[in-house]
């Protein structure tokens, strides 16, 4: 299987997925652009108007439907296209005696990056099954898969800003459970209350179960994310690179191992 590769350029981060297929290029084009095939392995049921400026009608995904718009298409080898505001590329080039077919997904939700790519490679192998007249098999959601690909694409890492009062750290980690098991996992148990004390902090100034918790320097939110689970942000600020060494191991470490935990009773 082909790796999937994660890019970041000045248009915003990018996950390219590429597939070959024993299949003649005619044959994956109308795969990947007719509803009747589109509804067996895209996310939803999907109506292409082919032209540039075409109106796209997508399927029911919790939002009562949505729309989208062609951007270019050039059959059987190219279709661009807009979907919730994110940009999608198809591209399908001959390769002997099949196609190669790579997918393009651009988006600015970077944590996001190991779900939308996990969540393609799902959908490509329910392609490859309804190219060859076969039922698709059970989607699944990828825990294994997802984690791999956010330490692959280095999403387990966090953000460090430095200005004149210090240095800002920052860790968002898409999550494969829900927010309750994360906000357990973090604490080990309850989480202390506000005005109670909280490590070598100082008195925890929110607590609010499963969604904030904030102390001198430290902040966590939990929130929504992406279809595997909730989205955790950790950020601490202070000041010394001694200090933030030491930041980043502490909270790294309570980051990682949550992620591990969440995803553990999720397998």
């Amino acid at each position: 299987m082909t790796e999937p590769e994660f890019v970041e350029t000045g248009t915003g981060p990018a996950v390219h997925v590429m597939r070959v297929y024993d299949h003649p290029i005619e044959r994956v084009w109308r795969a990947v652009t007719t509803p009747e095939h589109l509804e067996h392995w895209f996310p939803t049921a999907a109506d292409f108007d082919l032209r540039p400026g075409g109106r796209i009608r997508f399927g029911d995904l919790g939002d009562g439907g949505s729309e989208g718009e062609v951007l270019a298409v050039e059959p059987p080898r190219r279709l661009d296209f807009l979907w919730g505001g994110q940009r999608f590329e198809f591209r399908l080039v001959p390769e002997g005696s099949g196609t190669r077919f790579t997918l393009v997904h651009h988006f600015d939700d970077r944590a996001g990056a190991a779900s939308f790519a996990s969540g393609w490679e799902t959908c490509l192998r329910a392609l490859s099954a309804v190219l060859s007249d076969e039922p698709p098999p059970p989607p699944g959601r990828a825990v294994a898969r997802h984690e791999e690909l956010v330490r692959r694409f280095g999403l387990d890492r966090p953000l460090v800003t430095r200005d004149a009062a210090g240095w800002h750290l920052r860790f968002e980690r898409q999550l494969t459970g829900p927010a309750e098991r994360a906000w357990s996992r973090f604490f080990g148990g309850d989480a202390p209350g506000v005005g109670e004390p909280y490590q070598r902090y100082g008195t925890v100034t929110e607590a609010d179960a499963a969604k904030t918790f904030a102390c001198p320097g430290v902040r966590l939110t939990l929130g929504p994310g992406t279809g595997h689970g909730a989205r955790l942000v950790l950020e601490a600020d202070g000041t010394g690179e001694p200090e933030l060494a030491a930041a980043v191991e502490q909270w790294g470490g309570a980051v990682a191992r949550v992620a591990r935990e969440v995803a553990a009773s999720e397998a």
